[in-house]
């Protein structure tokens, strides 16, 4: 590992746990909608939210990358059914983006970060829409990637590559440490970085994907 020079992380499941947040982000959005807009929680449910969203990704397959977009314009198109204005919908995504960055980062995760950026450069790259000046962790990062700013999501190498655009990185320099094997780990080694596979639940490598070689 003496040419590595930078490290990239995943940050959902692999700096916290991220179904717990995302469920609770659901459920404040229906509490918020009940206070505020009874008539849209009328029949609805966090499922029938999901659906409705996964339709408008089959709607716009080509902002598939944006998963702020799919949740916005289904709370948009939900708005009209109800009969609400577009406010209706602006407001509770913000409720969900509140409640979406209240992580709780995994335990070894601080101090990790800490170490590890007095010897390497550290970025991110993700496919979803966490906040890291939210969450309070930016400062230990020097540039974060998000799927929706290249217009494709991982395991698509622009991803990968956008992180070192404009550096003196070069891709074999960077390690890439991420839960999903697919989209992470040979996203990552497709692009020309080293990748090393978060596995916090001891699943079994996915064998479709051939032999999973050390970095």
């Amino acid at each position: 590992m003496l040419d590595i020079r930078a490290i990239c992380f995943d940050l959902d499941n692999t700096l916290w746990d991220v179904w717990p947040v995302i469920l609770r982000a659901e459920q404040a959005v229906i509490d918020f909608l009940a206070l505020h807009y009874p008539k849209a929680v009328i029949g609805v449910t966090i499922e029938t939210l999901r659906a409705a969203r996964e339709e408008v990704a089959r709607q716009h397959p080509q902002m598939q990358h944006d998963f702020s977009f799919l949740r916005q314009q289904s709370l948009r198109e939900h708005s009209l059914r109800c009969g609400y204005a577009e406010q209706m919908a602006l407001e509770a995504f913000d409720v969900f983006l509140s409640a979406r960055n209240q992580v709780e980062l995994y335990e070894e995760v601080p101090l990790s970060l800490q170490l590890l950026q007095q010897r390497y450069r550290l970025f991110t790259a993700s496919n979803g829409n966490a906040d890291l000046s939210r969450i309070g962790i930016a400062h230990w990062f020097e540039r974060s990637i998000a799927a929706r700013e290249v217009g494709a999501l991982k395991p698509h190498p622009a991803v990968f590559h956008k992180v070192i655009e404009a550096t003196d990185l070069q891709l074999h320099e960077v390690l890439y440490v991420g839960d999903d094997p697919l989209a992470d780990i040979e996203g990552a080694r497709q692009a020309g970085m080293r990748a090393v596979w978060i596995n916090r639940n001891g699943e079994e490598w996915p064998p479709h994907l051939g032999c999973h070689l050390p970095v």
